[in-house]
C-alpha cells in the first residue's frame, strides 16, 4: 500500500494547542495514505516499521524539531540499509527551525495540501538533499553547547514556549548584557575545550558557545549557518567567545545570514569533529536539552531527501543541493 504515511506527535506545540489538526490531516490525506498519532516513542517506532513494511512513498512528520529528529532516528533504525523515502516535515511545533531552513512556512495543512496535490496528480516534487548530524549515537540537524543550552533551559523554565516568548527572552538578555547584568554574564560563561576538526591537529580554546549544524536557521529566523547545506557530508561549525555585548552587537548580522562576522565568531566547514570539555556540559539537539557530557563525537550522518512543497515564486539557491521525488505508481488508487 504505497502512499503518504504521516506520523503526528500530539504533544508538539501546535498539535497540543489545536488537537483537531490531526483530524484535519486525516481528512485531507484520505485514502492516499495513513495518519498515525504517536504519543510515545514506542508508538512512533511501530509506525516506522509499518511504513517500511508497506513501502510508503513519502513519510510526513507532524511535530516540532525535536519530534523530527527523534522520529528520523527511529526511521533510520527501522529501514536499516534500505534508503528512506522522501521526508516531509510538517511545521507543527513552536519554533519549526528545520522546516523554515528548507523554505517550508505557513500552516501544517497548507504543506500537506500542496504535497498531496502534486502526489495525486503524479507530478514530481522538489526535494532538498541534506545530511543529518550524528552526535554520540543520536541523529539531529543542529548541535549546541554553552549559550544555546543555557538559553533553552531558561526558556523552558518560564513555560512560555512560543515565538513571542523566545523573542521576549532574547530582548531581556540583550538589555541585561547592555547593563552588565548577571543573567547575560552567567549565560556567556566560558568553558575550556579541546577539539579536532577532521584530521587536523588538536586545538585548545576557551569559548562560551559551540555549534554544529546542517540547517541554516535557528528560531526567529536567525541564520547563523548560511553554508550548512552547500556540500554533501560537510557541516558548519561555529565557536563563539568574547563578551555578551559582543554577541548582541552581531545579532543583526546573524539574522541576515552574513558569512563574515566579528572576530569572536570562528567558523569552519568539517566532516567530523572530536570535542573534549574540561567539565561536563548539557547539550542541545534541535531544541531538546540532553544530560551533561564532556566528550562528543560529531560526524556527518546519512543524506536524506526532504520534500519542499511550496510553489516556487523565486529561483532556488543554486548552492543548495536538490533532487526530485516521483512520479509514483499510485497503486493505492487501483
Amino acid at each position: 500500500m504505497p502512499g503518504i504515511g504521516v506520523i503526528s506527535n500530539p504533544n508538539a506545540g501546535l498539535n497540543k494547542l489545536s488537537p483537531r489538526i490531526k483530524n484535519r490531516l486525516t481528512f485531507v490525506v484520505g485514502q492516499t495514505g495513513d495518519v498515525v498519532s504517536t504519543g510515545t516513542l514506542d508508538d512512533a517506532a511501530a509506525a516506522a516499521k509499518a511504513f517500511q513494511r508497506f513501502e510508503i512513498d513519502i513519510v510526513a512528520i507532524s511535530g516540532g524539531d525535536g519530534t523530527a529528529h527523534r522520529t528520523i532516528e527511529l526511521l533510520l533504525k527501522s529501514y536499516g540499509d534500505t534508503p528512506l523515502p522522501p521526508v516531509l516535515l510538517i511545521p507543527s511545533g513552536t519554533q519549526n527551525m528545520v522546516p523554515s531552513s528548507f523554505g517550508i512556512r505557513g500552516s501544517s495543512l497548507s504543506a500537506m495540501l500542496l504535497t498531496l496535490a502534486r502526489y495525486r496528480h503524479n507530478v514530481p516534487l522538489r526535494c532538498i538533499k541534506r545530511n543529518m548530524l550524528q552526535v554520540n549515537g543520536h541523529f539531529s540537524f543542529m548541535f549546541g553547547v554553552g549559550v544555546a543550552t543555557r538559553f533553552l533551559e531558561l526558556y523552558y523554565a518560564r513555560h512560555a514556549t512560543s515565538i513571542s516568548g523566545a523573542a521576549k527572552l532574547i530582548g531581556e538578555v540583550a538589555l541585561d548584557a547592555a547593563r552588565g547584568g548577571d543573567i547575560a554574564r552567567k549565560m556567556a560563561e566560558h568553558f575550556a575545550m579541546e577539539y579536532r576538526l577532521d584530521e587536523g591537529p588538536p586545538q585548545e580554546v576557551s569559548v562560551h558557545s559551540l555549534f554544529c549544524s546542517f540547517i541554516e536557521e535557528l528560531s526567529l529566523r536567525f541564520k547563523p549557518f548560511p553554508r550548512a547545506g552547500w556540500d554533501v557530508n560537510v557541516f558548519e561549525v561555529a565557536t563563539v567567545e568574547g563578551s555578551p555585548m559582543g554577541v548582541v552587537n552581531q545579532l543583526h548580522r546573524l539574522w541576515l545570514g552574513a558569512v563574515k562576522l566579528g572576530p569572536a565568531f570562528r567558523r569552519h566547514m568539517a566532516r567530523s569533529l572530536e570535542v573534549r570539555l574540561e567539565h561536563p556540559e548539557p547539550y542541545t539537539l534541535d531544541g531538546e536539552v540532553y544530560e551533561p557530557c564532556d566528550r562528543y563525537t560529531i560526524t556527518a550522518g546519512p543524506e536524506l531527501r526532504f520534500v519542499v512543497p511550496r510553489i516556487p515564486l523565486r529561483r532556488f539557491d543554486s548552492r543548495i543541493r536538490t533532487t526530485t521525488a516521483g512520479p509514483w505508481d499510485l497503486r493505492h488508487l487501483l
